[in-house]
């Protein structure tokens, strides 16, 4: 029987010959699709996908075809007047369609030319299920085929698509026929673009298009590009250009997702792309080679190797996050890619994958409609960090022979997660399926012997709840001299290696530790001989530990007291994150003006050493710690810091350069968080068209305190005046005063952003940005009564997640008060 979610598999695609007009004045699409089949068995029907397209006439050797679309399930069923024969054949339908505002399909982006007047460009992301809405194609990740693209456009547009172009004639461009792959890698992009353009040292041609006047902010992006496909093609063994001989990046104006890895024609939202030699921040320029490295890793994980189902969309997003960040470390040593990684993506999956609302890593996928909900923080960071566990365990050259085999046995075809531990080596299987198909992670009690148990947040400590999981924990321990030491951990319980001072040596296991009351006071003791990767970990294990019950919360603050003299801004931003988030929770309780009176103690001395201002040639590591304690300190209120905001703040106004890049965004929002300068922050808004600054614009907007500002900042960022995947940046910077004002400002707004965002994945986003954070179950009531009276199908799960979240919190303010207080007693 077939799954009601897939299409029959009786009839299959070979070749697509799509040939397009888009109408960039009017919008309207004119299209034509010959497709290429193999009927398996006789059938009258040939059942394929399309949504929001008009069908013309389909027919087949002649034949015309009857036409039936079910708007519901998305599919154009076409029916023949007797059986097909088993064997090749070709369906022709013509259609029409246009050119929409969802940023999904074939959609269209407005920017403005450099003389101010308005253009439109018109580009497509089809990934997982929107190819459906540009042509009628068989819409699944293992229905691969040929795609021949032709495109007629109007005198002086840009045409480009995955493959290079072979005829060029009048209005009419045609490209080469492209590699075997899903529809969901198919792109083109219509407009007035520039570009500049390099070569890898094998030959390809690597370019990068923006709208004009933008090509400036695109060198860094091209030079990253070049250096990671040079870098890729060593590491997978496999040149790029046995399958596509060129490589395009695209800036987009209006893009939902960061980027989509289109097989030789990558688009990118502009913030994930643009650098300003002189006005980028550091942040700006790592997240765009992350970004820029984590599209050309799918070149091969994803588009060359293509993953079977949805269920296994872990194998192309774990394994891009993982090898951006390889990449990344081998082209820029300097930045310490792993300390970032363990704080930006490790730690972003441990958050995730300790509520009881998170999911396997492999997940069962039956309606395609669910998996944009699965773009998130477990099958991209739990996922990354499973492997990085894995190479770790099983060593760096096993792991990329292991990596090579899967792409050569399954070049050009899907695979499973199964086919990937086939490659790495027959005992893989067994440690690694615990990690990808079970929800959640452990928590190893470490002293004379070690014990692991589930790691849950919403954990009761009066009545712990004993959960059966169990994994095969790979561990790293290192004694007093640094030496290692490996073992493995898979039973509930055993004997702890001799001498050990820490475990999770490095940082490199998807686990916390738990020391006992002589192993913390060791670890503490030690934290100037360990490596920062170690500090970072241990300080952030102590933070989830006292969340969850496990650990008091003046144990917490104990530990983070010994990192007064800490130099890493990875591993401050954490202590800082944590001690700001308690100050939140007990934000209505006397004691937290105690708390940021303890926390601007904790930070000074530091804060007096690297001081305010830039200066010319610092290293990335102590320009960054500053931006960290300088944020920090206008969090926790210093005067110093809030005076340097404020001044820094009206300099800006004069000139964005005024101030260091890496400090501008917490002149910006410490300004606004201690300041009335909404207006002022509107103002610069609309005169800087720099997006990074943009966007670092709307935070400041909805960091103010009083509710009658984030009220006016948001209505703004609603506007017409900001564009839709950037609206909801305001409420990222709400503090604490007005959490409760977020909410209502949601609720009151819902039924325009549901209109707008209710079928796209920031839909989510929204939704945890402005109801997170009030540590009340009241709070929780209110957001679930919410949206059981308001259902948002394409947010279910991040609404089970916040929900979850918020209960935790209410809980935990309840369980620690007493002792919050007796520390500041």
């Amino acid at each position: 029987m077939n799954d009601p979610h897939r299409l029959p598999s009786d009839v299959l695609p070979r070749r697509y010959r799509l040939h397009l007009e888009p109408d960039l004045k009017t919008f309207d699409v004119k299209g034509r699709v010959e497709i290429d089949l193999d009927v398996k068995k006789p059938t009258r029907e040939i059942v394929l996908h399309a949504v929001d397209l008009a069908i013309g006439e389909a027919t087949l050797g002649g034949e015309k075809l009857s036409t039936s679309l079910d708007a519901a399930k998305e599919r154009l069923t076409l029916t023949a007047s007797k059986a097909l024969p088993p064997g090749p054949c070709t369906v022709a339908i013509a259609f029409t369609g246009k050119l929409s505002e969802q940023m999904r399909g074939f959609y269209r982006s407005g920017f403005t030319r450099p003389d101010g007047s308005k253009g439109f460009l018109a580009t497509t992301q089809f990934e997982s299920t929107s190819a459906r809405r540009a042509f009628p194609c068989f819409d699944e990740p293992a229905l691969k085929a040929v795609f021949e693209v032709t495109l007629d456009v109007a005198p002086g547009l840009t045409a480009l698509s995955n493959m290079p172009v072979v005829e060029h004639a009048g209005r009419r461009t045609r490209f080469a026929p492209s590699p075997v792959m899903p529809t969901y890698l198919l792109a083109f992009i219509v407009g007035e673009l520039e570009v500049i353009e390099g070569k890898t040292q094998d030959g390809v041609p690597v370019r990068v298009y923006s709208t004009p006047g933008r090509s400036k902010l695109c060198k860094f992006a091209l030079d990253t590009a070049i250096a990671g496909l040079e870098w890729f093609d060593a590491y997978y063994g496999i040149p790029y250009k046995a399958a596509v001989p060129k490589c395009d990046l695209i800036a987009i104006p209006d893009f939902e997702f960061g980027a989509m890895e289109n097989w030789g024609a990558i688009t990118f939202r502009e913030t994930a792309i643009f650098v300003d030699p002189e006005k980028s921040s550091v942040p700006q320029r790592r997240r765009v080679a992350e970004v820029v490295l984590h599209e050309l890793a799918h070149q091969w994980f994803g588009n060359l190797v293509s993953p079977e189902w949805w269920s296994y969309l872990w194998l192309n997003e774990s394994f891009a996050t993982y090898m951006a960040y390889k990449a990344a470390d081998a082209i820029f040593p300097e930045w310490t890619v792993w300390d970032e990684y363990l704080a930006d993506i490790t730690s972003g999956g441990k958050s995730l994958d300790a509520l009881r609302s998170s999911h396997p890593v492999e997940v069962l996928v039956s309606d395609p409609n669910e998996v944009d909900q699965l773009f998130d923080a477990i099958s991209y960071n739990k996922g990354g960090s499973v492997l990085r566990m894995l190479e770790d365990a099983i060593g760096s050259d096993a792991f990329r022979d292991g990596v090579r085999r899967y792409l050569k046995n399954h070049a050009y075809g899907n695979a499973t997660t199964d086919d990937l531990w086939g490659a790495m080596g027959k005992d893989v299987p067994a440690m690694m399926n615990g990690w990808t198909r079970t929800t959640g992670h452990p928590v190893v009690h470490a002293g004379a012997t070690l014990r692991q148990e589930r790691f849950l947040l919403d954990r009761d400590p009066e009545k712990p709840q004993t959960d059966p999981t169990l994994w095969d924990i790979p561990i790293a321990a290192v004694d007093a001299a640094g030496q290692r030491t490996s073992i493995r951990l898979s039973a509930r319980e055993m004997k702890a290696p001799n001498g050990w001072l820490k475990l999770n040596a490095g940082q490199s296991g998807f686990y916390l530790v738990n020391y006992d009351d002589a192993g913390w006071a060791a670890v503490a003791k030690a934290l100037g001989t360990l490596g920062s990767e170690d500090r970072y970990g241990l300080q952030e294990d102590a933070y989830s530990l006292m969340r969850a019950g496990f650990l008091k919360v003046p144990a917490f603050l104990r530990l983070a007291a010994a990192y007064k003299n800490e130099t890493n801004y990875h591993v401050y931003a954490g202590i800082a994150g944590g001690v700001a988030a308690l100050a939140d929770v007990f934000s209505d309780d006397p004691a937290a003006q105690k708390v940021e009176a303890w926390a601007r103690e904790l930070i000074k001395p530091s804060l007096a050493k690297v001081g305010f201002l830039e200066k010319a040639g610092e290293p990335h590591d102590i320009l960054l710690l500053r931006a960290t304690l300088f944020g920090a300190g206008t969090r926790f209120a210093d005067p110093e810091a809030v005076e340097q905001a404020r001044s820094g703040f009206q300099a800006l106004r004069k000139d964005l350069g005024a101030v260091g890049p890496n400090v501008r965004s917490t002149v910006l929002s410490g300004a606004a968080r201690h300041g009335d300068i909404l207006d002022a922050l509107i103002e610069l808004y609309e005169k800087t068209d720099l997006p990074e600054v943009r966007v670092q614009l709307l935070r400041a907007m909805g960091a103010s305190r009083k509710p009658d500002l984030l009220r006016r900042a948001v209505d703004y960022a609603l506007s017409p005046k900001v564009r839709p995947q950037d609206a909801m940046y305001v409420f990222s910077g709400a503090p604490m005063d007005t959490r409760r004002a977020a909410w209502g400002l949601l609720k009151e707004h819902w039924t325009s952003i549901d209109a707008r965002y209710g079928k796209s994945g920031l839909i989510g986003q929204f939704i945890a940005l402005a109801s997170s954070g009030i540590p009340e179950e009241a709070h929780a009531a209110d957001v679930e009564a919410f949206f059981k009276a308001h259902p948002a199908p394409y947010a279910t799960e991040k609404i089970r997640q916040t929900l979850e979240g918020i209960r935790a919190r209410a809980k935990f303010k309840a369980r620690n008060l007493a002792d919050f207080r007796s520390f500041f007693a």
